[in-house]
């Protein structure tokens, strides 16, 4: 199912996602420095779902990994492709087939909450098949997730309107754009990856999980 609206949000908050939604210098590094730690050896080759403007990159590049960045905004990824060091940069939309043969990577990363906005009640499940098609037997997949802890967290947030018990819309204060999303439990997780992952969850800070895979041989 294509995003239309997610693209309209990450478009419309682009030019001003690292400095006003990234996270700082020092906690960015330290939540990579996890995620190389479930990531196999490098030079493998990862495929960074919704990439963005990129800021995770340069600590893959110098950790020697191979990465492949995709994502449904071509404003993000204008900025994403002007860094020093540019990676092959894919315009698609990761709830869709993806446009790479099978094996085609060593592992997969979904970093920052990308995976928070399925536009379907059961896209997160066909999405982690597509990516045991995509991830070589054997490989890694790592994402960072908002649990629905994060929705109590928030409270009062203007910018966040909870529609239901793991469900909201978050609206950008600047651009009026808005997206949905849908935070699962560390059970969910384990539920729809499914039986091709062989899956651990665990907190990370407050509100938030990371979700580590490996791809059944």
């Amino acid at each position: 199912m294509t995003d239309d609206a997610a693209r309209r949000f990450f478009d419309a908050i682009a030019g001003r996602y690292d400095r006003e939604y990234a996270l700082p210098t020092g906690e960015s590094r330290a939540r990579l420095e996890r995620v190389l730690g479930h990531l196999p050896p490098a030079p493998a080759r990862v495929l960074d779902l919704g990439v963005g403007t990129g800021r995770e990159l340069t600590t893959l590049l110098d950790a020697g990994y191979q990465p492949t960045g995709v994502d449904l905004s071509s404003e993000m990824l204008a900025r994403c492709g002007r860094r020093a060091r540019p990676v092959p940069l894919v315009l698609a939309d990761f709830w869709e087939p993806l446009p790479f043969d099978s094996g085609s990577f060593d592992a997969a990363v979904a970093l920052h909450g990308t995976l928070a906005h399925p536009p379907g009640a059961g896209d997160l499940a066909r999405l982690a098949e597509e990516l045991a098609r995509v991830v070589r037997p054997g490989g890694a997949f790592v994402a960072e997730v908002p649990s629905p802890t994060w929705l109590d967290r928030v409270g009062t947030d203007v910018r966040v309107q909870r529609s239901g018990g793991s469900s909201a819309t978050y609206s950008d204060p600047v651009t009026g754009a808005s997206i949905a999303m849908r935070l699962l439990a560390s059970g969910e997780w384990v539920a729809v990856m499914g039986a091709s992952w062989t899956t651990t969850v665990d907190p990370i800070g407050q509100g938030e999980l990371l979700v580590a895979a490996v791809r059944a041989r």
